[in-house]
């Protein structure tokens, strides 16, 4: 009994000694691009190609059981500048060294300008920058099947937010062609993008896919209020109330835009709290339709072209 105990405490320590020893290996290949990516920045520099740029953080953990990395402390530096830019920290999950994952996710927390970059804007434009912290949120999902879907939901502070939903059909090739960049070490895969034919074989994988349908959403709560009374107070634009009624006016001038969508845009202005829009085909549309102009009869006009997208507006 004594010895089958030792031998699975062995066995156990072995595991765990295997694991902090893979996750080590990860958090050093993420250290490793991070200096590669600051080496090329300094190589730019020299030449006079780009400003000297520079990253930094504070510490980088892996998980490779779950697949999951985070990064903390990040820093941008330019030039004499100094630090421009702060995020607290990114995570990242479902994503492997030197491969494609099916299914992965990004959340970004605390984007901030740092104070180098805002001393130089005037006292109020400062301190409002200095309220805001940006936040984001990244999924994509692949199936065998060719479908794919992007989410995304960007906030600023608790008082805005920006989301979309974009689903995808057809996507074989792209994925595949994706997979094996993926598949190449960051050195190959950094001389493959200054490549001319790099962007004409994205463009034309892409273009054997379709896209389904989609849903993008506003929601505020005090930031378009906030931010025009800032720049009403600087003599920039017009105060809130002078700049809806400007705007509700300018909308009911423009005769291509279906009652609905307008009553939708009115009602959103008048109380800017949450718009929706979404669309969808009855078939996934092909990105190579569009290229080759085989839906021109589709295009004509603003009015078919919501038709045929079965484009919806709704406000709060």
């Amino acid at each position: 009994m004594k010895k089958s105990l030792i031998a699975l405490l062995v066995i156990g320590a072995a595991a765990a000694g295997g694991v902090y020893y893979a996750n080590t290996l990860a958090e050093d290949a993420i250290k490793q691009q991070f200096e590669q990516a600051n080496q090329s920045y300094r190589d730019m520099a020299e030449l006079g190609d780009a400003p000297e740029i520079s990253m930094a953080y504070t510490d980088i953990s892996a998980n490779v059981l779950t697949s999951s990395y985070s990064i903390s402390g990040m820093s941008f530096s330019l030039g004499e500048m100094g630090t421009v830019a702060t995020i607290d920290l990114i995570q990242a999950k479902g994503l492997k060294p030197q491969s494609l994952s099916d299914k992965g996710s990004a959340t970004v927390t605390g984007i901030k300008a740092a104070p180098a970059l805002l001393q130089m804007l005037p006292p109020n434009t400062s301190a409002y920058l200095q309220s805001l912290a940006l936040h984001g949120e990244y999924n994509y999902a692949y199936n065998d099947n060719g479908e794919l879907m992007f989410t995304q939901q960007t906030r600023i502070n608790d008082e805005f937010a920006f989301n979309y939903s974009f689903s995808f059909a057809q996507m074989q090739q792209l994925w595949q062609f994706a997979r094996e960049i993926s598949a190449l070490p960051p050195e190959q895969q950094q001389a493959l993008v200054t490549d001319e034919t790099y962007i004409s074989n994205i463009l034309e994988k892409l273009a054997t896919g379709a896209v389904k349908d989609g849903v993008i959403t506003i929601e505020n709560n005090g930031f378009i209020e906030r931010t025009l009374a800032m720049t009403a107070e600087m003599g920039q634009t017009p105060d809130f109330a002078t700049a809806q009624g400007i705007a509700l006016a300018n909308i009911a001038t423009i005769e291509q835009i279906p009652a609905e969508m307008k009553q939708s845009l009115s009602d959103f202005i008048s109380k800017p709290e949450k718009l929706t829009l979404s669309f969808g085909f009855a078939e996934p549309l092909q990105f190579a339709k569009v290229q080759s102009g085989e839906l021109a009869e589709h295009m004509v006009s603003p009015e078919a072209m919501i038709k045929f997208a079965s484009v919806k507006l709704h406000a709060n």
